[in-house]
């Protein structure tokens, strides 16, 4: 791999990331402005501060993990297995506790801490990882194609 070489895919998965965490802070600021939280301020408050710190950690978490993609292989599996190793366990995570936190409640009960919840963290965390991945599929999905034309 020649070095120019890396060094644009490593550009390439930082400004897809930075891509990722703008659009996670845009719409966690969005929702909050068109679905205003009605709950206690507190827990209001909470929520939003969680999402606020969770947004970049898993930022960071996709960053390293396209990294290492983009520079292991490069290909669009490599890629998708990079957004899947952090998105799945956390996906699982989150429905798992919102479950049980539902289940001890009645099922048609879903509190407004609920949505917000969703909106203010799940949802943008997913958007970490997804808007970088769709923008790194197509990137390697070129570089893929170059190099099947090229020999």
């Amino acid at each position: 791999m020649v070095a120019s070489d890396w060094k644009r895919r490593l550009l390439m998965v930082v400004l897809a990331c930075a891509l990722g965490l703008a659009a996670a802070f845009a719409f966690g600021f969005v929702a909050g402005l068109v679905r205003p939280c009605e709950g206690e301020r507190l827990s209001c408050s909470m929520t939003e501060i969680v999402g606020f710190i969770y947004i970049p950690v898993f930022s960071g978490a996709a960053l390293l993990a396209f990294a290492a993609a983009a520079l292991w292989k490069n290909s669009t599996s490599a890629i998708t297995w990079a957004a899947l190793i952090p998105l799945v366990p956390f996906l699982l995570l989150f429905a798992i506790t919102k479950y049980f936190e539902i289940s001890v409640r009645e099922y048609n009960e879903i509190r407004e801490r609920d949505v917000q919840e969703l909106l203010q963290i799940a949802i943008p965390i997913v958007l970490t990882l997804v808007v970088p991945w769709i923008v790194l599929q197509h990137f390697a999905g070129r570089t893929e194609t170059e190099k099947k034309a090229h020999g």
